[in-house]
């Protein structure tokens, strides 16, 4: 399944949200092979004008949301769809199922996505064949070009396209029992996980913010440097300033936490501080 959504202003939110205005699906068989589609186009009620990023990126346009089905009309035609067969759902990474769950929470006033019984992410598991720096993760374009999927016989940003998109790409790396250990049942910690908001810890006094004996070390000598700074908070992670006083160095430690569903993600890294050049004083004219 794929989404694509208009970001808009939410009064009742008192921020932005991501509107769904398309939902598109591909049936699968134990085969992964295409038993059936959908696309519906879901008329937004948040920001009744599409954004232009927005009509750019999936060149849908206002006419197009203006006929469409209100989200709860859109679900039920949905639901209706898949049957009442079990199912997996299939993603590229956890956004469109996240953002499925807000504008159900918004619209239904619900968070229970009751017509999901399992779960995974195609994403990870794709990605898990393929090499790449880091932990980032890639695109469904740069995953198609990875795998050898030709990319351009489909219309990119699109949710049926994109949801076709990532059968291809499953389909290059299928491993049945692999596969399986991606797939999490969409039970009460499943549900919580949908509706966890990751944060970073800024609180220098929290338990797991550990600092006293973080070490900073030369990179051009190996030893240690000085600390000459204290740890201060620095937007969303900690920062100190050490001196290696061997090589006339000053360095900058960042150290950042957060806090995800099932654990901590615990990032620190050193950067040279440059000195500042100096100015050229401008000469008076007599």
């Amino acid at each position: 399944m794929d989404l694509e959504w208009n970001t808009a202003y939410s009064k009742r939110y008192g921020s932005f949200f991501n509107e769904v205005i398309e939902i598109g699906a591909v049936k699968l068989d134990e085969g992964f092979n295409v038993l059936d589609t959908v696309s519906i186009i879901v008329k937004p009620q948040i920001g009744k004008k599409l954004r232009g990023r927005t009509k750019n990126l999936t060149h849908i346009t206002n006419e197009d949301v203006s006929s469409g089905l209100i989200y709860p009309e859109a679900i039920a035609e949905f639901s209706e769809w898949l049957g009442n067969g079990e199912n997996t759902f299939l993603t590229w990474g956890d956004g469109d199922i996240r953002v499925l769950v807000k504008n159900n929470e918004y619209f239904m006033n619900s968070c229970r996505l009751d017509f999901i019984n399992s779960y995974a992410d195609a994403q990870k598991y794709c990605q898990s064949f393929i090499k790449t720096e880091g932990s980032n993760q890639i695109g469904l374009s740069l995953a198609c070009e990875q795998l050898g999927v030709d990319a351009d016989r489909f219309s990119h940003h699109r949710a049926l396209d994109d949801s076709l998109m990532t059968v291809e790409c499953i389909k290059k790396v299928f491993d049945r029992e692999k596969l399986n250990t991606y797939i999490h049942p969409c039970n009460e910690d499943f549900r919580r996980w949908l509706v966890f908001k990751p944060y970073y810890i800024k609180d220098m006094n929290n338990p797991i913010v550990e600092l006293k004996s973080r070490k900073c070390i030369c990179p051009i000598c190996g030893k240690p440097a000085r600390q000459i700074k204290k740890w201060r908070v620095v937007n969303q992670s900690f920062r100190s300033e050490y001196h290696c006083p061997r090589c006339e160095k000053n360095y900058r430690l960042t150290v950042r936490y957060k806090q995800l569903f099932d654990r901590i993600d615990e990032r620190q890294t050193q950067t040279e501080i440059k000195p500042k050049p100096k100015v050229k004083e401008k000469k008076e004219q007599v």
